[in-house]
């Protein structure tokens, strides 16, 4: 996957993952073979009216004029984004101020010439996961990123299922029956603010804690801090839940776990497969992401080339 060759016809094909603080960009071939990476920090792009946009389009660029045959080479381009895209407008983000999905495309696909993709960065992961990683050669799975935010991809039929909103799988907002209604009032997700890497930080924050990430409560709570435990133990019990739910309403043959809060799932992974096991008709298979923090950036490269092919 890595400092592999051109293909024959010096196709090429670039993906970009949009991250909170940077940019991930690389071009590849039709197999997925890397020949350029590089990356950008957004630095104070997302609060500028359109910043992001600007800066995605700045690198893409930059990349692209350094690949052997320079812009002509790309064939296709697909760029990963943590929120949604509907109706012209960025949904169901924390951070970014605007963006405006059709002036994007447009733009890189006039400046390269070549058809352009988005897609929101959880199901850019399932695609990577997909083409590259734990669920290659899976007809059906569901890819959960339990990282800052929660969010989840379906895939099935050949394809990551997008809904009416392109917002299927965002299980972030699901209800737990605990304070959800100060969530909703403030435009965040119920679920999200137990069992996601942002809220168990800010669980853990409010009662007095000081931590860097959700990653370090967790190895408070393995140390045997009580509050750190008591906040572990709470997301743990709503995430496997959510999991045995969502693989009741889907019914896939594998679910994979990806994001930096999934590292501090394995060591309780016995008591979520057990809760699967008693909870769902059909228990899937569980797995961890066989590409980590690459999923999106692979995926935004499969995305790339079935845009090209489209």
């Amino acid at each position: 996957m890595i400092d592999g060759e051109r293909t024959p016809n010096g196709s090429l094909y670039i993906g970009v993952d949009c991250g909170g603080t940077s940019l991930r960009i690389a071009a590849a071939d039709s197999g997925g073979r890397i020949v350029a990476e590089s990356s950008a920090p957004t630095q104070d792009a997302s609060e500028r009216e359109n910043g992001l946009g600007e800066a995605i389009r700045a690198a893409v660029e930059a990349l692209a004029e350094s690949l052997p045959g320079g812009r002509s080479a790309v064939r296709g381009i697909g760029v990963g984004l943590p929120f949604v895209c509907h109706d012209g407008r960025a949904w169901l983000n924390r951070n970014v101020r605007s963006l405006d999905p059709a002036e994007l495309e447009g733009a890189l696909s006039s400046s390269l010439g070549a058809p352009v993709a988005l897609l929101n960065d959880v199901k850019c992961a399932a695609l990577g996961e997909s083409w590259l990683g734990a669920a290659r050669g899976v007809e059906s799975f569901v890819f959960v990123n339990a990282g800052t935010g929660l969010s989840a991809a379906i895939f099935a039929g050949g394809r990551v299922i997008q809904g009416a909103h392109n917002a299927a799988g965002e299980i972030g907002y699901w209800l737990t029956g605990q304070n959800d209604a100060t969530a909703l009032d403030s435009g965040l997700g119920p679920l999200e603010e137990i069992a996601g890497g942002v809220g168990i930080l800010g669980a853990y924050a409010k009662a007095n804690g000081a931590a860097d990430s959700a990653e370090e409560v967790f190895r408070r709570a393995r140390s045997g801090e009580e509050l750190a435990r008591a906040i572990v133990e709470r997301a743990l019990s709503c995430l496997a839940t959510a999991l045995a739910n969502l693989a009741t309403l889907v019914d896939p043959e594998l679910l994979v776990l990806g994001g930096g809060v999934s590292h501090g799932l394995r060591e309780h992974e016995g008591r979520i497969l057990d809760l699967l096991a008693r909870a769902t008709p059909f228990p899937p298979r569980v797995a961890y992401s066989a590409l980590g923090g690459r999923a999106g950036l692979i995926g935004a490269l499969r995305l790339a080339i079935l845009s090209a092919s489209d």
